[in-house]
């Protein structure tokens, strides 16, 4: 009989405060209790934590501009579950991509700007927030609202490499 393939992601060596192994237990839920919170366990330090929310979005580091899907993916395809960065939509002028490296694969998620409030809303349900920057630090510490990602935080953020 075969059995499945199994991948075990012992994450980048560097980051770990001691040396060994280490298994990060993000996003991993339990059926105790009510599994309905929004708020992530995080068992590390996200490197998230120090997201300035006062700076505007141009100038973030995970904002990497007008790259297309495919390139986003490239720059992803490497890294660890839970890396993200943001990108300019391909489609839709003014609208935003969240591309994240999921256990899947890739998603990509749009982010608009509604244009009576100014509130910027990821997917179809997140709640409405001022800036973009406090949109990504609160999907930080808080599970994604998006189908397919229910179990996700944003963990890492991908910073752009000026060439």
């Amino acid at each position: 009989q075969l059995r499945p393939k199994l991948t075990l992601n012992l994450g980048d060596a560097g980051n770990r405060k001691r040396p060994g192994l280490g298994l990060t237990l993000t996003g991993i839920g339990t059926n105790e209790g009510a599994s309905t919170s929004t708020q992530c366990n995080t068992l590390h330090f996200s490197s998230c934590d120090n997201i300035d929310t006062d700076q505007p979005l141009e100038k973030q580091g995970w904002f990497h501009g007008s790259i297309t899907r495919v390139e986003a993916e490239n720059v992803l395809r490497t890294l660890r579950e839970g890396s993200f960065l943001v990108r300019n939509s391909e489609s839709i002028k003014n609208d935003y991509s969240l591309s994240l490296k999921s256990a899947r694969g890739f998603m990509h998620m749009r982010i608009q700007k509604n244009s009576e409030n100014g509130c910027f809303i990821l997917g179809q349900f997140s709640k409405p927030f001022l800036s973009i920057p406090e949109m990504i630090k609160h999907f930080s510490m808080n599970r994604l609202p998006i189908r397919g990602a229910e179990h996700m935080c944003l963990l890492q953020p991908v910073i752009a490499q000026l060439l």
